[in-house]
């Protein structure tokens, strides 16, 4: 299968499902964006230097709305980075996921795990399969799922799961503020 062919499919099957749900298209490589009022679940294509040909691959990620993004102080910057996200998982973390959700686990400086679909060796019938799987996964796993994090829960993750990275510190004092502002 060619990559035109995936990605025809990837739109049919995938993101216009979840679209509504209430996920928005960003960017140009097919990644989307779910927010629900801090809550912000993306799942991004990644392409460029980890591009490989005949293979879609993508990672989840979740993050607080008002966390900064690495490159920017304003949380509202648009264009959202893997590296910006303290959660980063694969559609596999969740498939047969009947217990509670992990905690916080640091991959951070450019380590993080990816998911790849090796399309370039399926047929039409078999990628449309696998992309429905995909997409009953956010619809009943992942989006419940973050439903549940709340702003004090990630702070207190990070802190006691966490290694001291610069974006940690950085995710912990955007957390301390964000919560020394709120008013109940």
């Amino acid at each position: 299968m060619q990559s035109n062919e995936f990605n025809s499919l990837f739109i049919t099957e995938f993101a216009e499902p979840l679209i509504e749900h209430g996920f928005q298209m960003v960017g140009r490589g097919n990644s989307m964006r779910h927010t629900d009022d801090t809550r912000e679940l993306l799942i991004l294509r990644q392409g460029g230097r980890l591009a490989r040909q005949g293979m879609a691959r993508s990672v989840i990620c979740f993050r607080h709305t008002f966390l900064r993004p690495i490159e920017s102080d304003d949380p509202a910057k648009k264009s959202i980075y893997v590296e910006d996200c303290p959660r980063k998982f694969t559609f596999d973390d969740f498939d047969r996921w009947f217990r509670r959700p992990r905690n916080y686990q640091p991959e951070n400086s450019g380590r993080w795990r990816i998911h790849d679909i090796n399309y370039a060796d399926l047929d039409p019938r078999q990628l449309s399969e696998r992309l429905k799987k995909l997409r009953t996964i956010v619809i009943e796993r992942v989006l419940p799922w973050t439903e549940s994090l709340s702003e004090e829960g990630e702070l207190l993750q990070i802190k006691k799961f966490g290694e001291n990275a610069w974006c940690e510190r950085r995710w912990i004092e955007d957390y301390e503020n964000f919560l020394s502002r709120r008013t109940y």
